[in-house]
């Protein structure tokens, strides 16, 4: 059957992108320093906002909204790419803000929708949202006007009258804004059930920016030789001072009884009725006001390279909190090819942190209600110990999802730090009245017993098929055992001798032992069942050795001067020689790790620690725990589009471009007995399916499920 053109054009149309788009190639430099960004990206001077939930901002170079989730410590990028967008805004379950055409879109968070609710033309400003209502103020040739939109019913009207009306704000019953009417800025306002407007404070000077909540009004007065702050209540119709002194005081922000504001450069709290406040920050950025809600106030300065960036400080805890990928100090970081993982520690929690090096991009993946400790990686598993549930918790970074692995009420009491992980396997030790080392598979959860042990292990490693461990048999003498966990068979492979770790790489297990007066390296060869030297010296000591593939990564100190002054070594023992691999001479290394390919520690040579990276070899193939093929993906793990919705909001081109050909996929009759679904690389391969399939179906129906 010949193909009528326009059936032709249009597959061609919906699959030439992926011929020259595509995920990009994974490529790290090996032997290069890499300092993960823990800081916030820059934002943008386009305004930014916090309410219950959520917190919301522009990056710099972004058009984009993020849309930041304060108890998942989760961000959303929201709203199309191709337009830019100003002053957003979020209360509840809703986001506002203006886009470039002027008009002020509305997005729905729990639906994922964003539609435009302004009608009228004009040049739109000062978007601001609370509860239901929307208000925002427009200029026209007949002036500037205050309007006002119903979310629950979807009307929008004019509520001031003057063409003189700026900067509006809203509550639950009424809306205030500056209006220079009488050629001076008084403050007016609106009441929304009575739908009269009225002057609140019409005297000499100007009355500006005001800020509401409930029927209370702040605003600045610049009717004295210094601005300060007053309060209007719409209800009693009394008007004062509420703040005094030789400074002026800007940028005024009230939730309930508590209000924020700029004095001289300083960003202050204070609480209606009272006249002390409190100074949380200096030298504030005053293009944008802060905002304040509940014990929390978001502002934005400028950080030491210039770059506006932003702040969150809670009122309550007097300290500084995280917000997207500002957090707290790092420490215990582990890598594992693609990512790195780590605990961050501030003041008011610790988390720990996910770090994609393909992507470049952090993530905090522990809950906001956990206390974590000792996170570890390997492919697409992290695990950690929880103080709050006291037991161990698995993350599975494909699927986003998290589990507890551990329960007491099954007499599993995990050690918070004796665990080590490979691919999907963990191996831990439980505390419990008769202590055994435990295997689990992270894919179905099971639990297997290894081995029942004496007292806590010096050590523990797996890797592959096999586990190892260090039990102290009498003081300072110990064993070392091989476990093989296929056959589950366990073999001591030296016994009795001052051990200090033993870790396992690709068939072999190596040790540091104390002979003739020194630590020294050696190496049990698996498949021949064969104990030889690794690193054996007359003087000085080998220590701590650690394991990945073919490597060995160790502390030494035979080229010091000082005995006492330990650098690290890393050896190839598949060729027998040490790799040529080197830190800056500015690095100042403390808890370094090697996994999978990489090398992580902390860094404290700019005086603040961070965590830094180095590749040492390529990575391996990262969809599965050994390189294999993932598994069936489940709905949690896409997110599904339609078709003409993606064509018109210009996102399908980007998603193309940025998706696997193996995970774009198109859902044809979704949801029928008749559905089929097509990736891009089975569309390619087979050009006259995709065009019978894409003919067939009604176009508007047509879904696209792009996998993880």
């Amino acid at each position: 059957m010949k193909r009528k053109p326009i059936q032709g054009w249009l597959a061609s149309a919906l699959l030439v992108t992926s011929l020259w788009g595509g995920t990009p190639a994974f490529a790290e430099s090996i032997g290069d320093e890499v300092k993960l960004d823990q800081s916030q990206p820059e934002i943008s001077q386009a305004g930014f906002d916090i309410a219950k939930d959520y917190a919301v901002w522009i990056n710099q170079d972004e058009n984009m909204v993020t849309l930041y989730n304060l108890g998942k410590n989760t961000e959303t990028k929201i709203g199309s790419k191709s337009s830019k967008k100003t002053s957003p805004k979020v209360d509840g379950d809703y986001v506002v803000w203006i886009d470039e055409d002027s008009s002020v879109n509305l997005y729905d968070i729990s639906k994922g929708k964003e539609k435009r609710i302004s009608e009228s033309s004009g040049t739109i400003a000062d978007v601001e949202i609370a509860d239901n209502h929307v208000v925002w103020s427009n200029k026209t040739s007949k002036g500037t006007d205050i309007y006002l939109y119903n979310i629950d019913t979807g009307d929008e009207e004019k509520v001031s009258t003057s063409g003189k009306a700026t900067r509006p704000v809203v509550s639950e019953s009424y809306v205030a804004w500056e209006d220079s009417r009488d050629g001076n800025a008084d403050i007016y306002y609106y009441d929304i059930d009575t739908k009269e407007e009225e002057a609140a404070v019409t005297g000499r000077g100007n009355q500006i920016r005001p800020s509401i909540y409930s029927d209370t009004i702040l605003y600045e007065n610049e009717a004295a030789e210094n601005t300060q702050i007053y309060e209007y209540d719409i209800t009693t119709g009394k008007n004062k001072k509420v703040t005094d002194g030789s400074t002026d005081k800007n940028y005024v922000h009230l939730y309930k009884s508590s209000y924020v504001y700029i004095d001289d450069g300083d960003l202050k709290s204070a609480d209606l009725g009272k006249s002390s406040s409190r100074q949380i920050d200096s030298y504030i950025f005053k293009g944008n006001a802060p905002r304040v809600y509940g014990n929390y106030v978001l502002y934005s300065k400028r950080n030491s390279d210039k770059k506006l960036q932003l702040n969150l400080y809670d009122i309550k805890e007097k300290d500084a909190v995280s917000l997207g990928s500002v957090v707290g100090e790092p420490s215990q970081p582990d890598g594992s090819d693609r990512y790195v993982v780590y605990l961050s520690e501030s003041k008011r929690d610790n988390s720990v942190v996910l770090y994609d090096t393909k992507n470049k991009t952090s993530q905090i993946i522990s809950k906001t209600n956990a206390d974590p400790n000792h996170p570890v990686v390997s492919n697409r598993y992290v695990v950690w110990y929880d103080y709050s549930k006291k037991a161990l918790i698995s993350y599975d970074i494909q699927r986003g999802r998290e589990t507890q692995l551990t329960d007491k009420d099954d007499k599993q009491e995990p050690s918070d730090e004796i665990f080590k992980i490979d691919g999907s396997q963990l191996l831990w030790m439980n505390d419990g009245r008769r202590p055994e080392l435990m295997i689990t598979d992270l894919k179905t959860g099971e639990h297997k017993s290894a081995s029942s042990v004496k007292g806590e292990p010096l050590s523990i490693d797996i890797y592959g098929n096999y586990a190892s461990w260090v039990i102290e048999t009498s003081s300072k003498k110990a064993t070392v055992t091989l476990y093989d966990i296929t056959r589950e068979r366990q073999t001591d492979i030296v016994k009795n001798v001052q051990v200090e770790d033993a870790a396992i790489g690709d068939n072999f297990v190596v040790w540091s032992e104390y002979k003739n007066n020194s630590w020294d390296l050696f190496q049990y060869n698996i498949s021949r069942e064969r104990t030889t030297d690794l690193l054996r010296y007359t003087d000085r000591d080998q220590m701590n050795p650690q394991a990945s593939r073919n490597m060995v990564f160790f502390k030494d100190n035979r080229l010091s001067p000082n005995a006492k002054n330990f650098y690290y070594e890393l050896y190839d023992v598949e060729d027998g020689s040490f790799v040529d691999l080197s830190w800056s001479d500015k690095a100042e290394v403390t808890e370094p790790r090697i996994g999978g390919n990489r090398i992580v520690w902390i860094d404290t040579r700019d005086k603040t620690p961070a965590v830094y990276t180095m590749a040492i070899s390529s990575p391996q193939d990262d969809d599965d725990d050994n390189g294999g093929p993932g598994p069936e993906p489940e709905p949690g793990d896409y997110k599904q589009y339609v078709l003409v919705d993606m064509m018109a909001d210009g996102t399908y081109k980007e998603k193309m471009k940025s998706t696997s050909p193996d995970k774009f996929v198109f859902v044809f009759f979704a949801n029928t007995k008749d559905q089929v679904k097509l990736s891009v690389e089975e569309a390619i391969d087979d050009l006259d399916r995709f065009i019978d399939l894409l003919t067939s179906d009604d176009l508007d129906n047509i879904m696209i499920r792009i996998y993880e």
